[in-house]
């Protein structure tokens, strides 16, 4: 098995991803990082699970010098000595372009401990990072960041060595796709290109014959729609499920098992990874064992090795490419992946090249009767804070906030809400049928579905989706999609409207938020998909807004884009505090940050 001493990877960076206990690289990665070291392009079909964020953060800043090495001995001190240390004059060296304000936090993120390995600083544009974008060597945004920062000469694009694109379909999604004619015109020709994209569509292959000549692809064969799919050999099953929830998903799982069959063994992606989940476990009162303790109620594990008569296999975190789906769930081991939504897009991928077929687990994992009381609770105030309107209510709680925290009046007015006005209980709904899937598990483990049919009718929620006519979208398509994501009766979908660049659907109140989880950042007839809570009643009511649908919030509709799109990119929300490329404490603020953070597996 190759390992990342293998790829001619500098020492710093090695130490950097053994301390962190990354001893591997994905089928990506070992493709990628030889290319991007030589400072050859690259096109890749990609997406979060595939390791891609490691990928182009090691290939590119492994061959990019540190400001003071490539500034000389000193000499030539005074204005154009000044002018380099505080990054006047050298501008931004590494470009990373990413769809949403978000993702510009989470990528850089995982960027921090191998720029800070390799010397180099990064930050994000806007508020909560402690050096500018003008000082950073690596600079993550979106396009519409971008072009602002120029606009007002916080940027210069004239130093850039390396520009990624990091999401292109999905820039392309949410409306941010216009600006990068402007921003490939700003960079030099020479500096190196690598794009990575979920889909291949029209306006991004066009971006990539035009703009990344001369580029390396993976996979290697064309990414066409109509190719013909290898045979189906097998078939792997997968429970949505956030980061957070994945240790109390597996804990319920577990709760209950032990009928003497083999524990099941949880497959993590690194060993340091295993440990922390074994610790989770371990607190949670259950036995962690390996592979040859038979008394344990499970087996956590950072290596597909050695799973040869192990029982249910359960990948905690979603394998980086097909081999290592194949080593985990092919040939008698049953089981299921832990993914992310974000991620499910890899995982059909590398199932696909693998042979397999992906199809949800049905798993859910039982829950108490409060718990139900306590998260319809919690949906009716989600739907609240969406639809009513809180900032009149901000007035009325506005005296409170002089003597206690916003949290404290929150928790007592739920209080007095949940005892005057309980939230009413949903009708029980008969249990599924059992799903004949991937995953064998439920024969062993404590499992049940939700299920939405049954009882009196369910209030419904209008969605909105973000594809329509202009993409060959028919209503069958968008319920075969609810259906098999979701997994929900298509018989429970409502009402369709299918517009010219987006769609309403009106799905079950109760599983509406599922359905957001679930099918949001899939591909529907090879377009990236987004799913979001209606926000658009008054439509109708708008100029070109047209009559008899609704969609999200702004004057007429948007391609495919939810809250914001591309008019409002450069406008998210405030950065989350955390790790900065300037250090903590100001003083200089081109400080590197003294505490080193794993690089998140994407």
């Amino acid at each position: 098995m190759a390992s990342f001493n293998d790829l001619g990877l500098r020492e710093p960076l090695v130490m950097a991803l053994e301390e962190e206990g990354i001893e591997h690289p994905t089928a990506l990665q070992q493709a990628a990082i030889p290319v991007l070291r030589r400072e050859g392009n690259l096109v890749a079909r990609a997406s979060s699970g595939s390791g891609k964020t490691l990928a182009y953060a090691l290939g590119v800043l492994d061959r990019i010098e540190p400001r003071a090495s490539s500034g000389g001995d000193g000499e030539g001190e005074g204005e154009e000595g000044d002018a380099g240390a505080s990054g006047e004059g050298q501008g931004t060296r590494v470009l990373v372009l990413v769809p949403t304000a978000e993702a510009a936090e989470h990528a850089a993120l995982s960027l921090v401990p191998i720029a800070h390995a390799a010397d180099l600083v990064v930050t994000v544009s806007g508020p909560g990072w402690g050096t500018s974008a003008g000082e950073a060597d690596v600079l993550v945004a979106t396009p519409a960041q971008v072009m602002e920062a120029v606009r007002t000469s916080g940027v210069k694009l004239d130093a850039v060595e390396a520009i990624v694109i990091d999401g292109a379909s999905d820039i392309e999604a949410l409306g941010g796709w216009e600006p990068m004619e402007t921003l490939f015109d700003n960079v030099p020709r020479t500096a190196q290109r690598v794009v990575i994209t979920t889909t291949s569509t029209p306006a991004v292959q066009d971006l990539i014959d035009r703009r990344v000549k001369r580029s390396v692809k993976y996979p290697t064969q064309p990414a066409v729609p109509d190719a013909v799919e290898a045979a189906t050999t097998g078939m792997v099953g997968y429970v949505p499920v956030s980061e957070r929830e994945k240790v109390d998903t597996v804990a319920r799982l577990l709760g209950g098992a032990g009928n003497g069959e083999a524990p099941p063994t949880l497959v993590c992606r690194t060993e340091e990874r295993a440990a922390q989940v074994a610790e989770a476990l371990s607190l949670r009162g259950f036995l962690v064992g390996d592979g040859d303790d038979e008394d344990a109620d499970v087996v956590v594990t950072g290596s597909a090795e050695g799973l040869d008569g192990a029982g249910t296999v359960i990948s905690f975190d979603v394998p980086g490419d097909e081999e290592a789906l194949r080593a985990r769930h092919g040939g008698e081991h049953t089981g299921f992946v832990l993914v992310q939504p974000r991620e499910l897009p890899h995982l059909r991928e590398i199932a696909k090249r693998a042979g397999f077929a992906a199809s949800p687990a049905g798993i859910t994992g039982e829950q108490h009767p409060a718990a139900d009381e306590l998260r319809r609770f919690r949906q009716e105030i989600r739907r609240a804070i969406r639809e009513e309107d809180v900032g009149a209510q901000m007035l009325v709680l506005e005296p409170l906030f002089e003597d206690y925290t916003a949290a404290e009046v929150a928790a007592a007015a739920a209080a007095l809400l949940r005892k005057r006005a309980p939230v009413p209980a949903a009708e029980p709904a008969p249990a599924a049928a059992p799903r004949a899937s991937a995953s064998s598990a439920g024969a062993r483990l404590p499992l049940q579905r939700e299920s939405t049919s049954g009882g009196a009718p369910a209030p419904f929620t209008r969605l909105f989706v973000g594809v329509g006519e202009r993409d060959g979208i028919r209503a069958g398509d968008l319920v075969g999609a609810i259906a098999g994501e979701a997994d929900i009766p298509g018989s429970s979908v409502g009402k369709i409207d299918i517009r010219d660049t987006f769609s309403i659907v009106e799905v079950p109140a109760d599983a509406a938020q599922r359905v957001i989880d679930a099918v949001n950042g899939t591909t529907i007839k090879g377009r990236s998909v987004r799913v979001d809570y209606d926000r658009g009643g008054d439509r109708a009511r708008r100029p070109g807004g047209g009559t008899g649908s609704t969609g999200p919030r702004g004057a007429g509709p948007r391609g495919g884009g939810f809250r914001g799109g591309g008019a409002r990119e450069g406008g998210g929300p405030p950065s989350r505090g955390g790790p900065r490329g300037g250090g903590f404490g100001g003083g200089g603020g081109t400080r590197r940050p003294p505490v080193r953070r794993p690089p998140r597996d994407e």
